[in-house]
């Protein structure tokens, strides 16, 4: 056994001896070096891999690679595939049933955090906090949480069957619904008192700036006299779009500014309109991006007063460029900068009362107004300043 064993290893010496030799005459020409030792590696795998290989896999691995290097989690490298799905996020229109998911920790199930008013899935009878355990005929468990919405996306008007298990009754059901094109309410708007407005920002996308001038047109009509803005566990979006919804709330001013590689700098600016009320801004760990570039111009122009927990600290902007095969580059192309001339990458914003939710309720998808104690400070700062 000793004596196959050496000379199986003498043989794979042998073949990696020759491979380095060869590889030394390919990268002789120091210019061919990297398109030469790709072809050496792939030849290589090719010759002695006994799985099958998967060359458009492989290659798309080669420009994510090559992309993840840079050591920066922003910059990024999307596929075709990924790319459609980032511009269909980015839109707020996408083809589905209409519902927010999230992993429950608790048994790892994929729970329903939030079912959009006149969706298929409200049509179905889907309700918030039903568990989604199946779809077309597969279980699914919150191991596939990543899968699951490629199951039951699809096509406007085609059908698709998803099982659910409902806690509140104890019973499992099988709902059929026909996919719709569904807008993604980015804004949720409800007077909290006769006279406070809340206005809620999951994210900032194409249609966000549409329906946040809608919520603050519906707080007008109810004549107002103070707005909460909640941008808890917003992760941020486009900057065109906050900064157009940044300029509904301030005075004539510097919103934000950035600066690129070069040095260029660049600034944006409200005009003299904005809506005059006292306005609290909910933040936490989780408000990153573009929701620092509100809450950070509000507090900057002292339009707001800041509640809740020290925001994440992005305080640099992407860029997306769209390659000829239909792939695309996410890179960081600069820094912004708060009006004050702050950038708070790695720093965040720093609230002017700090509020903290207990750890099991932070993990909630949706908190009652009697137990998040972040939202009733906001009521009780804004009842004082309307006074």
């Amino acid at each position: 056994m000793k004596q196959k064993g050496l000379i199986k290893g003498t043989a794979i010496g042998f073949v990696l001896s020759t491979i380095i030799l060869f590889s030394a005459t390919l990268f002789a020409d120091k210019y061919d070096y990297v398109d030469k030792k790709l072809e050496v590696i792939q030849k290589t795998l090719q010759d002695y891999y006994v799985g099958e290989l998967d060359q458009v896999a492989m290659e798309e691995g080669i420009y994510k690679g090559l992309v993840s290097a840079v050591g920066d989690p922003y910059t990024t490298y999307y596929t075709k595939e990924e790319f459609a799905e980032v511009m269909e996020k980015s839109s707020g229109v996408y083809a589905g049933i209409g519902v927010q998911m999230m992993v429950d920790q608790n048994d790892n199930s994929i729970l329903v955090t939030d079912v959009f008013p006149g969706s298929p899935a409200e049509k179905a009878g889907m309700l918030i906090n039903d568990k989604i355990i199946g779809a077309e005929g597969q279980k699914l468990t919150g191991d596939d949480f990543s899968t699951a919405p490629k199951i039951i996306k699809g096509k406007p008007g085609t059908k698709v069957k998803v099982n659910i298990f409902r806690p509140s009754t104890n019973e499992t059901l099988e709902l059929e619904m026909k996919r719709e094109n569904v807008i993604y309410p980015s804004v949720e708007h409800k007077m909290l008192k006769e006279d406070i407005s809340y206005i809620k920002v999951r994210e900032f996308e194409e249609l966000t700036y549409k329906q946040f001038k809608e919520a603050l047109d519906a707080s007008e009509k109810a004549n107002a006299k103070g707005l909460i803005i909640d941008l808890r566990n917003n992760s941020g979006g486009l900057l065109d779009i906050t900064v157009d919804m940044v300029d509904e709330l301030i005075p004539e001013g510097i919103i934000v500014s950035t600066k690129d590689k070069q040095g260029k700098e660049e600034a944006m600016y409200a005009d003299e309109q904005y809506i005059d009320l006292p306005i609290v801004v909910l933040v936490n760990e989780r408000s990153a991006s573009a929701s620092e570039v509100l809450s950070g111009a509000l507090k900057d122009h002292k339009r707001a007063t800041l509640v809740g927990k020290r925001t994440y600290g992005k305080g640099i902007v992407q860029t997306i460029m769209p390659l000829t095969d239909g792939s695309a580059l996410k890179v960081t192309t600069s820094q912004y900068f708060t009006p004050s001339g702050v950038c708070i990458q790695g720093e965040g914003i720093a609230p002017d009362y700090e509020v903290s939710l207990p750890p099991e309720l932070m993990i909630k998808p949706a908190l009652e107004y009697d137990e998040d104690v972040q939202l009733q400070k906001a009521v009780e700062v804004l009842t004082e300043q309307m006074k």
